[in-house]
């Protein structure tokens, strides 16, 4: 086989590109599918990527057995076997009838969801490229496989940044999946036409095998074994923790899913594809200092002044997680690649590869949220990315730092890596002043701390939810029952609650019960409905948690747990319209907006669930994403008239300064509210210049904005846009 064509590694190339192409092309697409049914927090993604890596690990332990146990022939009839049984299991999308209860454990639902409808395609994917690449190397041993290890990752970063910038915008959900069956088919044509050109290889060149390869390399003891699964693990827990952490600081997006995954490919096409992309030194200071950057810089400024807030912000935090994963992984991976094993051990490298991905997968999918009570998955991740690479170095007879050379070179870096450690750990941990618990759920992780003020009136209690405050209770007897933050008296849904008659009953649905404040509002003969998925919120703000609002209401207040629209839509098939007289949708401040509830299909489960001269009310207010022309978009084609009101800060007892829209079937009740809302703006005066806006915006305002549907939706258009 000295002498060979290049139009069978054209082939071989394409059909390794396309089983990677379609494996990672998938991933974001079934994700999104099933967001809406799990809450559309980050924790589905997790447990997609946790599913995957495992999935992975099964491919490449099916592509062991088979190059090791089988012969050649019997290699391609079975995964031919195997193709053709996924071929037969499309489409891939899960259907409506995986709709989970809202009230069941979202783990274990979506692990059961992806094995019916996910594993087989995914599972004879994943085994492509090894059993490609063990081909590769029998019909042509004296070349390395490993270049073809490069031209898989590519294909899936390809993948992954076609899919949020032409997929999600262009195609729907159904559309796609049409696409990706049919890139299946072309897939599985390729790799079975490699697998008969192996065949006819190997039968021209019988005394030829992977023993007369080129690249002679050592064959890897327990050690080298445990640091391909510890390495490989090591990248996924970074891999996740940070998208894990983008995700709850933006958004549960297809574009913050891949853009991390995509930092990860690429490192392992640099790392695999050339020995000059990977250089310790460059990559070492790189990490280093990004992450002083992360840990350090923010303590050296005042939390109050505007470069702590700039430092903070997400604007600087997605490049700087994004370069502290990319240069950890290109050393992580570059020392991987210098491990590799000869040709022959092949299929082996990779089924350690592989299930060090799935222990790094379960770990931060399955256990992380079991034992801690924070995202300390991250640091963990730094840890052992550092103690992993200061134990390379160390073995390596030509490094800086050998163990054969001067030992106070080792004692230096060692106290080093450990004091660095320390202090991240130290940074991580540190909890703000007055905090009185904390706990993780699948949804999060809920603060609850009390805020002391230079008056001791405003002394304060605070729900916080990520990094985003999602209630707040004063603590002095007289204005305890005062509604306080996007809630007061001068904001929008204030406004609302002001207009009600005193005499006539209201019943009130909200989305997102947070601390509960909008029970402060509950008369005698009103209802107030509140639905909420985190179990962990309804335990703070119910009788024996850390609010009081809910218990001191004089309204019957009903808490519904699961989310809020599978549970609603639930309620209208059982026993109709709630009859609403204010639905409010509070899901959308800062923190992963669940898009689920604002799809067309949401708004008319909405519009159902209220009277004729009912509100629908939108909290819109946003650090990253311009959600009024979504929401005035969806009105026009739900036929509901709209009203926007926006408010300036006006002290914590009045209101923090928020954004609503209201819509409703009825014109009367959207004009009415806006004549009383005009009223008390002159009733304000001067005061209310700038404070108090309210508006109808044109539809010029809005018609350029995308109509987002359950099968379409793209927060990525809209990212950092402010009218």
């Amino acid at each position: 086989m000295n002498g060979y064509s290049r139009w069978p590694v054209f082939l071989f190339s394409s059909a390794v590109f396309a089983g990677a192409f379609l494996l990672f092309l998938v991933q974001p697409m079934v994700a999104k599918r099933i967001l809406p049914w799990f809450g559309g927090g980050p924790g589905v993604w997790m447990v997609c990527l946790m599913f995957y890596q495992t999935t992975l690990f099964a491919g490449y332990l099916y592509a062991h057995g088979l190059v090791r146990f089988l012969k050649p022939r019997f290699q391609l009839a079975t995964h031919a076997c195997v193709l053709l049984l996924a071929l037969l299991l499309m489409p891939v999308l899960p259907s409506d009838v995986w709709r989970p209860d809202p009230s069941s454990d979202p783990s274990l639902g979506i692990v059961v969801l992806l094995l019916f409808n996910v594993f087989a395609p995914f599972f004879a994917l994943a085994a492509t490229g090894p059993l490609l690449q063990a081909w590769f190397a029998q019909g042509y041993p004296g070349r390395s496989p490993y270049a073809l290890y490069a031209v898989s990752n590519l294909g899936s970063f390809v993948a992954l940044f076609l899919f949020p910038a032409v997929m999600e915008p262009f195609f729907s959900l159904d559309a796609g999946a049409g696409v990706w069956s049919s890139g299946f088919w072309a897939a599985a044509v390729l790799i079975l036409a490699s697998g008969f050109w192996a065949l006819k290889v190997e039968s021209a060149s019988s005394g030829s095998s992977m023993e007369g390869e080129l690249e002679v390399r050592p064959k890897p003891g327990a050690i080298g074994v445990l640091l391909w699964i510890l390495l490989s693990a090591c990248a996924v827990i970074l891999l996740m923790a940070i998208t894990n952490l983008l995700c709850l600081d933006v958004a549960s997006i297809p574009f913050l899913w891949v853009l991390p995954l995509g930092l990860y490919l690429l490192s392992f096409i640099l790392c695999f594809g050339s020995e000059a992309a990977y250089r310790r030194s460059i990559w070492l200071t790189l990490a280093l200092v990004s992450l002083f950057c992360q840990y350090t810089l923010p303590t050296l400024v005042p939390d109050s002044s505007g470069v702590a807030e700039m430092i903070r912000s997400i604007f600087l935090q997605i490049p700087l997680l994004g370069l502290i994963l990319f240069s950890l992984c290109m050393l992580l991976h570059g020392e991987l690649y210098r491990l590799r094993p000869a040709a022959s051990s092949l299929t082996s490298f990779y089924l350690a590869v592989s299930g060090g991905g799935a222990l790094g997968g379960i770990f931060v999918g399955a256990v992380a949220v079991r034992i801690f009570n924070d995202y300390h998955e991250v640091t963990t991740g730094y840890f052992l990315a550092l103690l992993l690479l200061l134990f390379l170095f160390m073995r390596e007879p030509g490094s800086w730092i050998s163990l054969a050379g001067p030992r106070w070179r080792v004692v230096v870096m060692a106290v080093g890596v450990i004091l660095l450690c320390a202090y991240s750990l130290k940074v991580s941990t540190r909890e703000p002043p007055g905090l009185l618990h904390k706990e993780r759920s699948f949804f999060g992780v809920v603060r609850v701390a009390d805020w002391d003020s230079k008056d001791d009136r405003d002394d304060r209690r605070v729900i916080r939810h990520g990094t985003t405050i999602h209630g707040v209770q004063l603590l002095s007897e007289d204005f305890r029952k005062v509604p306080t933050s996007y809630y007061g008296v001068v904001t929008g849904v204030g406004m609302v609650m002001g207009q009600r008659s005193p005499d006539v009953p209201f019943r009130m649905g909200v989305l997102g019960l947070g601390a509960g404040t909008m029970a402060a509002y509950g008369r005698e003969s009103d209802t107030f409905r509140f639905y909420e998925i985190d179990p962990v919120v309804i335990e703070m703000s119910s009788a024996g948690g850390f609010f009081t609002y809910l218990q001191e209401s004089a309204a019957e207040i009903e808490i519904v747990p699961g989310d809020a629209r599978l549970s609603l839509q639930r309620e209208l098939e059982l026993s109709g319209s709630q009859d609403f007289d204010l639905l409010v949708v509070d899901a959308f401040s800062s923190d992963s907006i669940p898009m689920h509830l604002l799809t067309q299909e949401a708004m008319e489960l909405y519009a159902q669930h209220i009277k004729p001269r009912g509100l629908l009310a939108f909290h819109v207010s946003n650090r990253f994403f311009d959600l009024e022309p979504i929401v005035y978009r969806l009105a026009r084609e739900t036929g509901l008239a709209t009203l926007s009101i926006k408010n300036a800060r006006a002290g914590l007892r009045r209101g923090s300064a928020s954004w609503w829209v209201f819509l409703s079937p009825s014109n009367m009740r959207i004009n009415s509210l806006r004549a009383f809302v005009e009223s008390r703006k002159r009733m304000m005066g001067v005061r209310s210049e700038g404070k108090l806006v309210v508006r109808d915006s044109p539809e010029s305002f809005y018609s350029d904005s995308p109509l987002w549907t359950d099968d379409y939706s793209s927060l990525l258009a809209i990212l950092f846009r402010f009218r």
